[in-house]
């Protein structure tokens, strides 16, 4: 059996469209400027005073704030994090050159402060438009130009992927959510060597962003040798395409982008480790392409994609060996088991440790996406290949998802198109299911509706919540901006706003390779009163934070009882050597009594 015949019905289904977006663009700028509106007015207090809405965002603004005044491009320390020379971060600069050049080209007109706010909320806008585009883009390649209206509607409405374009979100979720759809497009678009090219920079730039997109990675590998399979010779030079550009781009990448420090034990963002797995998974790539022309039939080419795969596997396996132990894998056993165990994003959709309502809000609309898309396969005549491969894509970032809930970061945009799809297909039908199409499809509705089964079924963990976004706002930190520079010993949760809202030098903060700040901080507030005083002299700390709840995390009972976190989030009043500051919120923030200067180490930044 040729491959190539197999093919080409199928190729010529493919064809039948070229997406023409120039009413969506109207559309899409529209939507995109009334939602960032909207939601700035309602964020309006925080934001102009730079109090973003995450732990992540402080601390991109932090970073961004550092470059622009003169750290190194190379240079990704940040030298106000953890102990005495600071602490490496596994981020990019791919992330911070949007925010920096709107920083850069506002400041005449706007000075700096005001710089950063329009950029604040104009660089998520940004993301947003284009990734409302692609929604679009994408609808229409998958249900014809009917499609393309419903799937920007409801792209707009896709919680929780909309999260990530809100005013103030600086994160490099919101690059990496846009970068996934252009490398989702290569495969339900017509097969070239021009696709493969857009999607190899794609993914390259995704992955040297961060890590946390490789699953949509690996699950757009597998549909596109699937498709490679059945496939003809522009399936080979596709092929040949994203080989030839994952790994240019990856080299490119490390001549010119490669940190001052960059650990091997680490494969958790653009390391030694994982540029030696995407290396060798590019070579795979040109290898399956340029094998095209002499494996013609369905079974030649599982062979040789089966042995050119395997070798891939086994190659980035003995180059990146610790690739396998996870992003994680460096991180202190003590630290895995009290603070990594609890950070939800990085839990599975099942964590018994989160309540139900949590797994509708991030898990409802992709796995109901899923659904739409099988049924629509199944019983709707959606039997074309682009749509099979579609639908295998949802299905393994599904179970990406049950693994890992921040999949459901990039998944929930992508699992609106089975609804605009069903929507465009059936234009003038029963109104009821339409309307049923509408609600099943829009994410917020899933968000609407795990907030009411939270507040019914786990009122402590919504109380918990309202607590510690309390503890953060704007106004304490304000005053902490005011107060003399210096070292603060806090809790993981407080560590990226002392950086970023303040000249304050943090020791922890949600950071893993802070392994050594984040150790001691926790042994600090662990310890009996007595013994966290010396350890506070022996860090020249000068101030010390947290917040209600703090230390209530699984697997620290043991460890709190007695302790200096306990006496001060109880009813005792604190040591002697603890001054209350008052900072008009519900944050815990204490002057250390001691006759020592102010570290030297906050001073000299």
């Amino acid at each position: 059996m040729n491959a190539g015949t197999i093919w080409q019905p199928a190729q010529r289904r493919l064809q039948v469209s070229t997406p023409r977006l120039s009413g969506s663009v109207v559309l899409a700028a529209a939507l995109a400027i009334f939602l960032t509106t909207i939601w700035t007015m309602r964020d309006w207090a925080a934001l102009s005073v730079l109090h973003l809405p995450g732990n992540d965002d402080m601390m991109r603004l932090a970073e961004i704030r550092d470059w622009l005044n003169g750290q190194g491009f190379n240079d990704l320390m940040q030298y106000r994090l953890g102990p005495p020379g600071g602490a490496p971060m596994h981020w990019s600069r791919l992330a911070d050159m949007g925010p920096a050049l709107l920083v850069t080209l506002l400041t005449p007109l706007l000075g700096r402060h005001g710089a950063e706010v329009a950029m604040s909320v104009s660089y998520p806008g940004i993301l947003f438009f284009f990734y409302l585009l692609l929604i679009a883009r994408l609808g229409e390649r998958l249900g014809g130009k009917q499609a393309r209206t419903p799937a920007l509607l409801l792209g707009a409405l896709a919680y929780p992927t909309i999260g990530l374009f809100i005013p103030g979100r600086l994160d490099h979720h919101d690059l990496q959510i846009v970068l996934t759809l252009v490398l989702v497009d290569m495969f339900v678009g017509p097969a070239s060597l021009k696709s493969g090219i857009i999607g190899g920079i794609a993914a390259a730039l995704s992955l040297a962003v961060g890590l946390e997109v490789a699953p949509e990675v690996v699950a757009v590998l597998v549909v596109l040798g699937i498709a490679w399979l059945w496939g003809s010779a522009d399936q080979d030079r596709q092929a040949v395409g994203f080989g030839a550009a994952l790994g240019g781009v990856t080299l490119v990448l490390l001549a010119f982008m490669r940190p001052h420090v960059w650990p091997e034990q680490w494969c958790d963002g653009f390391t030694p480790s994982s540029t030696r797995a995407t290396l060798a998974l590019a070579a795979a790539w040109l290898l399956l392409g340029f094998s095209g022309r002499y494996v013609t039939t369905l079974r030649s080419r599982i062979v040789a994609a089966g042995a050119i795969g395997a070798g891939a596997v086994v190659a980035a396996a003995l180059l990146s060996p610790v690739c396998l132990e996870g992003p994680y894998g460096s991180l202190n056993p003590f630290l895995q088991r009290v603070w990594m165990a609890n950070v939800g994003e990085a839990l599975p959709l099942t964590s018994p440790k989160e309540p139900f309502g949590w797994k509708i809000e991030f898990g409802g609309l992709s796995i109901a996406g899923f659904v739409a898309a099988l049924l629509l396969w199944w019983r709707g005549g959606m039997t074309d290949l682009r749509w099979k491969l579609f639908t295998v894509f949802l299905g393994l970032s599904v179970v990406a998802l049950l693994l890992q809930m921040r999949v459901s970061y990039i998944l929930g945009g992508l699992s609106v198109l089975p609804f605009a799809v069903a929507l465009g297909r059936d234009s003038a039908g029963n109104l009821g299911k339409r309307l049923l199409l509408w609600a099943a499809g829009a994410g917020m509705v899933y968000y609407a509706l795990s907030g009411f089964v939270d507040r019914a079924m786990a009122p402590k963990v919504v109380a918990g919540r309202a607590a510690e976004q309390a503890c953060t706002a704007p106004g304490p930190f304000q005053k902490l901006a005011q107060m003399p520079k210096g070292t603060v010993m806090a809790p993981i949760t407080l560590g990226s706003y002392l950086i970023g809202a303040t000249q304050m030098h943090a020791v922890a903060a949600g950071y893993h390779r802070n392994n050594i700040g984040n150790l001691a901080m926790y042994q600090f507030f662990l310890a009996r009163p007595e013994r966290a005083q010396q350890l506070a002299r022996r860090w020249h700390i000068d101030y010390v934070a947290l917040c209600p709840g703090d230390f209530t995390a699984p697997g620290l009972q043991g460890d709190y009882r007695g302790s200096l976190a306990a006496r001060l989030e109880g009813e005792e009043a604190p040591p002697d050597w603890l001054i209350p500051v008052d900072t008009g919120g519900s944050l815990h923030f204490y002057r250390i009594r001691h006759d020592q200067r102010l570290s030297k180490l906050a001073a000299s930044h």
